[in-house]
C-alpha cells in the first residue's frame, strides 16, 4: 500500500516578504516625497510668500505619486491574497478583479500625472503662471492677497534656497541608491 505525500501548503507571504514589500515602498515613499519637498522649499519662502499655483502644482503631484504607490501595494498584496489554493474560489476572483483595477487605476494615474507635470512645466516656462491669480498667491492668501513688486535681498534668498534644494534632493537620492543597493540580494551561483 503506498501513502502519498501531503499536499504542500502553499504559503502567502514567504518569510521576509513584508519587510523587503515595506522597506521597498518605504524608500519609494522616501524619494517621492522628498524630491517634491525639495521643489517646494524652493517655491514657498520666495515671493509671493506661500501657497501659489507653482506650489500648489508640486504638490499636487507629490501627493498624487504616494497615492499611486499606496494603491500599487495595496494591489500587490491582494495579487498575492488571490493566488492562494485554500481560499474559495469566490473570494480569490474578487480579491484578484479588485488587484488588477487598483493596477490598471494606479497605471492610469501615473500616466496622468506625468502628462499633467509636463503640461505644468509648459505653463510654468511659457509664462502663463506669471498672471496676477499666481503672482498675488490667492490660492494662499485668499481675499488678503497682494502682489510684491521689489523684494531687498531676494536674489540671494533665491540662490541660496535652489542650493538647498538641490543638496536636499541630492541626499534623498543617494540614500535611496544606498538602499537598493543594501536591499538587492546577490545571486547565488554556487
Amino acid at each position: 500500500m503506498a501513502t502519498t505525500p501531503p499536499a504542500e501548503k502553499k504559503v502567502v507571504f514567504p518569510p521576509g516578504a513584508f519587510t523587503s514589500m515595506f522597506g521597498a515602498a518605504a524608500m519609494a515613499l522616501i524619494l517621492q516625497g522628498g524630491i517634491t519637498a525639495a521643489a517646494v522649499i524652493v517655491l514657498i519662502p520666495i515671493p509671493p510668500l506661500g501657497l501659489d499655483c507653482r506650489s500648489l502644482g508640486y504638490i499636487i503631484y507629490g501627493a498624487t505619486g504616494i497615492f499611486i504607490v499606496s494603491l500599487t501595494i495595496t494591489s500587490t498584496i491582494l495579487a498575492r491574497i488571490s493566488e492562494t489554493r485554500e481560499r474559495p474560489t469566490v473570494v480569490k476572483r474578487f480579491t484578484a478583479f479588485i488587484a488588477i483595477t487598483l493596477r490598471n487605476i494606479s497605471f492610469l494615474l501615473a500616466f496622468t500625472n506625468r502628462i499633467g507635470f509636463i503640461v505644468f512645466h509648459c505653463l510654468q516656462f511659457s509664462n502663463f503662471l506669471d498672471n496676477c491669480y499666481c503672482l498675488a498667491n490667492v490660492i494662499g492668501r485668499g481675499t488678503d492677497s497682494y502682489m510684491v513688486y521689489t523684494y531687498e535681498g531676494w536674489i540671494s534668498k533665491i540662490r541660496n534656497l535652489h542650493i538647498v534644494a538641490t543638496v536636499l534632493a541630492a541626499f534623498f537620492v543617494f540614500v535611496y541608491m544606498v538602499s537598493l543597493w543594501v536591499m538587492s540580494v546577490p545571486p547565488d551561483y554556487s
